[in-house]
Parts: C-alpha cells; sequence; structure tokens
C-alpha cells in the first residue's frame, strides 16, 4: 500500500509540473504572438504598401463585389484606388480605438501615413428599417449640446469627425479629450469640454446604402457622370431657389441674398433664378421644372426636414413652399444630375431615419418622421434622376441671424463652396467640400467657454453637420 502510494504520488508531481509548464508555455507564446500582433497592427498597412493611393473606399464585404466596377473606372482615369473591407479595418485596428467609428478613423490615419490617400469614401449605411440603429458603416455623434428654441436636440450625425485626423499640433483629434466616450462634447448653459481641430485632412464622402441595389444604382450613375457627354445646355446652368426663410425677421429676402452673393462667383454659368420676389418659385412643380431641363448645381436656401425642403413668399410665415420626398417621382432629369447644396435645409442629410424610426428630435411634440430615407440621400440613389451629389446638414442649421455675432452662419458654407469652384477653379467635388470648410473656419475666432444658446457653438454645430453624401473624389463636370 505504501508503495503504491508513493508511485501515485509521483505520478501525481509529474503530472503537475507538466501541466504547470505547458502553462508557462502557452503564457509565453499568447505574450509574443500579442506582441508580434501589436507590432503588426501598429503600423497595419505597411505590409500591404505596394503603391500609393488617392481614393480610399471603405465599404462591408457584402457590398464590395458591387463596388470593384468603380475601383476600376477610378484607376482608368487616374484616381488610384483602394477598396478595403470593414472586417480588415477591425482586424489590423482593434485593438486602438474605443469603438469601431474610432477604428475606422484609426485605419483612415494610417492610410493617409502610408498611402498618402486624398480622399476616403465610406459606403454604407443603416442596414434596415427597424427602430433599432445598425449600421454597415459605423456613423459618429457629435454631442454639441444646444437648442433650437425651445426644441431639444443634444447630438447629430457628424461624418466631419472621419476627416478631421489631426489637431493643430500634428496629434490625433480624437473628439474625445477627456476619454468619457462622448464626442464632441460641449454642455448645454456651458462651455465646450472636448476641442476637435475641425479642418477636414482628408475628404470624406458617404453613400449610406442599405442594400446592394443602391450600391449598384449609385456606383453607375457615378461612372456615367464622370464619363458622359457634357453639354454647356444644360450643365451649365446652376439653379437657385430661395424665397423669405424668416418672414419679417430681416429687412431683407434672406435666402435670395445669400444666394445672390454664392451666383457672384458662378460668373460662367447661366443663372436660373427659381425665386419668389420673381415670381419664378410658387410650388414644387417651379423646382422640379428647371432640374428636369438639366443644371450642373442646384443650390436650395431654406428650411429644411429629413423629409421635405421648404420655403416662404415674403413678409408671409404662414404660407409654405415646399418640395417633399414624393415629388422626387417627377424628377426625371436622367443622367443631368446636379451637385446640390442645402446647408440651410435642417436636416436634409440627416440619414439615420427609417420607418421605424421615432427617437427624433421634435419627439418630445408628438411630431415623429418614419421615413425610408433622408431628403439629401432619396435625390442621390434616384435611379432615373435626381442628383449625383448632395451636400446638407443632418441637424438643425443656423442662419447669420440667428448668431448674435452676425457670422458663421449655415449659409456661408455653400457660399465658400462656389468660391471655391467658380473662383479658385477646384473641381474635385471633396475639395471643394474640404476647402470651403477651410475657408469658412478661417473667417471665425470661436470662443470655446461661451455658454450661450446664440452663440460660437452655434458656428461649430454648422460646419459639424455640413455633410457630403456623394463621391468626395468626384471630378465634377466629368473627364469628357
Amino acid at each position: 500500500m505504501t508503495n503504491n502510494r508513493a508511485i501515485f504520488s509521483k505520478i501525481g508531481t509529474f503530472f503537475f509540473i507538466t501541466i504547470i509548464l505547458i502553462s508557462s508555455f502557452q503564457v509565453f507564446a499568447l505574450q509574443n504572438k500579442l506582441l508580434i500582433d501589436r507590432q503588426f497592427i501598429s503600423k497595419p498597412i505597411n505590409n500591404l504598401l505596394d503603391d500609393s493611393y488617392d481614393l480610399l473606399i471603405i465599404a462591408p464585404t457584402k457590398f464590395t463585389p458591387y463596388l470593384q466596377p468603380l475601383v476600376d473606372h477610378k484607376n482608368k482615369y487616374g484616381i488610384k484606388t483602394k477598396l478595403v473591407d470593414d472586417e480588415e479595418v477591425y482586424q489590423q485596428i482593434y485593438w486602438t480605438g474605443s469603438d469601431d467609428a474610432e477604428n475606422i478613423k484609426y485605419f483612415i490615419k494610417e492610410a493617409y501615413e502610408n498611402w498618402e490617400i486624398k480622399y476616403v469614401l465610406l459606403v454604407g449605411g443603416r442596414k434596415d428599417q427597424s427602430k433599432e440603429e445598425t449600421w454597415w458603416i459605423p456613423v459618429r455623434y457629435s454631442y454639441l449640446d444646444r437648442n433650437y428654441s425651445t426644441r431639444i436636440e443634444n447630438k447629430f450625425l457628424c461624418d466631419l469627425y472621419f476627416a478631421d485626423i489631426y489637431d493643430s499640433e500634428g496629434n490625433f483629434s480624437s473628439w474625445d479629450d477627456n476619454e468619457n466616450g462622448i464626442f464632441g462634447e460641449w454642455i448645454e448653459n456651458g462651455p465646450a469640454v472636448d476641442f476637435p481641430d475641425l479642418h477636414p485632412d482628408v475628404f470624406v464622402g458617404r453613400l449610406p446604402c442599405r442594400n446592394e441595389y443602391e450600391v449598384k444604382t449609385i456606383v453607375n450613375k457615378i461612372i456615367n457622370y464622370e464619363t458622359g457627354s457634357f453639354s454647356d445646355s444644360w450643365f451649365k446652368n446652376i439653379v437657385a431657389i430661395a424665397g423669405d426663410t424668416y418672414p419679417k425677421k430681416t429687412d431683407y429676402i434672406d435666402g435670395e441674398v445669400y444666394t445672390q452673393e454664392g451666383l457672384s462667383y458662378m460668373s460662367d454659368f447661366e443663372h436660373v433664378k427659381i425665386w419668389v420676389s420673381n415670381g419664378e418659385l410658387k410650388n414644387w412643380i417651379d423646382i422640379v421644372i428647371p432640374i428636369n431641363r438639366g443644371c450642373g448645381f442646384v443650390w436650395f436656401s431654406g428650411h429644411g426636414g429629413p423629409h421635405l425642403w421648404g420655403t416662404h413668399p415674403y413678409n408671409d410665415s404662414k404660407t409654405w413652399i415646399d418640395i417633399k420626398l414624393r415629388h422626387f417621382t417627377l424628377l426625371i432629369n436622367r443622367n443631368k444630375l446636379p451637385v446640390c447644396l442645402s446647408a440651410s435645409g435642417c436636416f436634409n442629410n440627416m440619414f439615420n431615419v427609417s420607418l421605424g424610426h421615432t427617437d427624433w428630435v421634435y419627439s418630445s411634440y408628438g411630431v415623429k418622421y418614419n421615413i425610408p430615407r433622408c431628403w439629401g440621400w432619396t435625390l442621390v440613389r434616384k435611379s432615373n434622376g435626381g442628383s449625383i451629389a448632395t451636400i446638407a446638414s443632418t441637424a438643425f442649421s443656423y442662419e447669420s441671424s440667428d448668431i448674435d455675432s452676425g457670422v458663421g452662419g449655415c449659409e456661408r458654407l455653400d457660399i465658400h463652396f462656389f468660391e471655391q469652384y467658380g473662383e479658385n477653379d477646384i473641381d474635385i467635388l471633396g475639395e471643394c467640400w474640404g476647402k470651403a470648410v477651410d475657408a469658412f473656419l478661417d473667417n471665425q475666432n470661436i470662443n470655446w467657454a461661451d455658454p450661450s444658446n446664440t452663440g460660437d457653438a452655434l458656428i461649430v454645430k454648422n460646419v459639424e453637420q455640413w455633410l457630403l453624401i456623394g463621391d468626395p473624389s468626384l471630378k465634377i463636370g466629368g473627364y469628357n
């Protein structure tokens, strides 16, 4: 019995030591693997680097086969393009960011530093029409909390986050300085908590596609647009649609004054003024007809919602002239596609809406919009017309006269866009967008300690929500 116990004791000791040795080896191997992985991931795309690129497209794996024709087209015209699926991004940046949106931003940073990219196209919006938000490509909400009069809005969609890679000292611009997981934070009745740089380091656009059909539709539109034959008889038209945005608030018809200032930069274009003062703007039909005739640009200056754009006749706040989603069915401009701008149209590019969506800024007032897609994206995704891109606001936008300083209004962004195109001869869509942001910010001296509801926070909000739905590398007017 004693011998048996001794034998069993030796066997037990042997197994115990073996288990310890195996465990130690596994821990050592895991530590080394993590070290190797982190060394690779810290420069994730160095090992993939075989050249420099102009355009980075990030999309879910499900969409990538339908984006390959766009990649081939871009490369053909000298826009060197790299298509990366989101899983590759997350695998290579999984330890870096606090969430998927920050991982996307870190990947863009690496691509900028290693591939020298200029343009970033995010392809993917909400996955479905349900109440809960699930995304093909993640979004970032800015938590700049300012009411619009008595209407509450404490967060809004902001793709500028993905474009603003560095701060003024060359450090990563996290938009979350106190690392509390709340980005772009500027608390109500208080100073800013986070201090984003706001200047784009890359030019970012988004196609908020929900399915393969939408991907194929917009890819075909972009290819046909850039390879089409553009006639001065239609492309050289710029349609400006405006009325009295704030009746009796100013002694002038504000929408018309703003559009006239922007039109002054577009001397090579025929100015088609659909205004209330000249009798050209009376109802939505007056908007549809000139777009169907063809125009290179269409510019809306007025009010908006996720489902409509509208304005007023002179000094008549009770009467609305608007164009809604249902009216787009009569847009049959086919390949005569304009770049659309609507900075002053609140929520026109609010692409997080859905049929099941009820959590909206007006929800406390009992007004809930259940619509399949927003106004701006509906124009872009339309298969037989609409627009080639829409640059508009994702939240409440603020006119200059709403801000005590008298500057920094939303309409300034659209005006700077036409300055870049018409005066500075920039004909790439994303560059017009990004340099307009720069010009807008260069004219501001933002007081980040301003706690007021009508002060500098609204200037920052205007620029953060001015979002490009479209291809940032798009050659305005095409290559032919």
